[in-house]
């Protein structure tokens, strides 16, 4: 299992990443609109490089997410079976979510490759790459998939986690 944890801190960075991506955006827009209020003048580009920041910052968080346990659950038949029938639930949805995953990842990440080989870039205002932002969701969804696996198999080799009422891990 110790060649799992270089994957999980390596989705932890991307988390971080994805904060940061939270930060540059606030500023590019504090910047942006500074600017055109002073001097009437926005910076060239940078709603279409907001807009590649948050693509970074939702899928290049979901993996870190995942990991930190963050994501919703409905607990309306969850908390009502035993311990082994919560763990043999867990196991079921997060495969089923990691399988499901990968289709969407597969495919995006197609995609992606495409986009890269043409150098896609969206042409309006100010024409700006197309193919970072397809990478990054591609990358993002498949580092979920892996971090859905890695939850799979701590099921089924670790002991029975109970959550809280509030979703926090117990025991």
């Amino acid at each position: 299992m110790r060649v799992l944890h270089p994957i999980e801190r390596f989705n932890a960075l991307l988390g971080v990443l994805s904060g940061l991506a939270t930060l540059v955006i606030t500023l590019t827009v504090v910047l942006d609109v500074t600017l055109r209020a002073l001097f009437g003048r926005p910076i060239a580009g940078a709603t279409e490089f907001s807009t590649l920041l948050l693509i970074g910052l939702v899928y290049l968080g979901l993996a870190a997410v995942q990991a930190s346990k963050a994501n919703f659950r409905v607990e309306l038949l969850f908390g009502a079976l035993p311990p082994g029938g919560q763990r043999a639930l867990d196991i079921v949805t997060t495969l089923l979510a990691a399988a499901a995953i990968a289709v969407i990842a597969w495919h995006t990440s197609l995609e992606a490759w495409h986009s890269t080989l043409k150098q896609e870039m969206s042409f309006g205002a100010f024409v700006f790459p197309v193919w970072p932002a397809r990478l990054t969701i591609a990358f993002g969804l498949i580092m979920l998939v892996l971090q859905l696996l890695i939850d799979a198999l701590r099921l089924c080799l670790g002991p029975i986690e109970r959550r809280g009422a509030d979703g926090s891990a117990q025991g």
